[in-house]
């Protein structure tokens, strides 16, 4: 799914019918599609779940011999691991920092381990007309709901609408629920156990 997809998907859907881009231009959809899609991850973030979630490979800072800088995109971490894959702890800011304990100060990640793995939760970073044909991180589950909230933001005139927000936590609530109770087994009955 990319955001040339979901342009598309809008420009096509019953309540907007503008083939033509008579009445909405990419910019006025890529913005509204923006929107919604910041909506989306910060709900997910909220959220336990890890549809999102990165993994990687953080680089030493030339400049300072114990900091990794963190990914661009770093909202929160969820864990960190050493170079020899044991999970890091978080350290206080009076601690003292070890191989398998970390610190997180300003856009820099500090150990004396020599190897950081960081699995965490991104931030979304606007798409511009040059990303049209990129590949979304968003699963492409979510295209309907992103369809509907663009539709809404579209004829609430770029207002930023409750009815959107609502819209889009409902929407990941519902997707989200349903993907973590997907994996608890059937609970069995007692005749099955006896």
């Amino acid at each position: 799914m990319t955001p040339n997809d979901i342009i598309l998907a809008v420009r096509m859907a019953p309540e907007i019918k503008d083939m033509d881009a008579a009445h909405y231009s990419d910019y006025d959809i890529l913005q509204a599609l923006n929107e919604v899609a910041a909506y989306l991850y910060n709900t997910l973030a909220e959220q336990t779940s890890s549809l999102l979630d990165k993994r990687v490979e953080l680089q030493k800072v030339e400049d300072d011999g114990e900091g990794f800088a963190l990914p661009e995109d770093f909202l929160q971490i969820m864990s960190a691991y050493n170079g020899d894959a044991r999970v890091m702890e978080p350290q206080t800011k009076d601690g003292e920092l070890t191989e398998h304990s970390y610190r997180i100060v300003g856009a820099k990640l500090y150990t004396k381990s020599k190897a950081v793995t960081l699995v965490y939760k991104p931030f979304f970073v606007d798409f511009t007309a040059d990303d049209l044909e990129k590949d979304m991180d968003l699963p492409p589950f979510f295209k309907t709901l992103i369809k509907k909230a663009v539709i809404l933001i579209l004829q609430g005139s770029g207002q930023q609408d409750p009815a959107v927000l609502q819209l889009v936590a409902d929407g990941v609530a519902k997707i989200v629920g349903n993907m973590a109770f997907s994996r608890i087994p059937d609970a069995h009955s007692w005749a099955e156990v006896v």
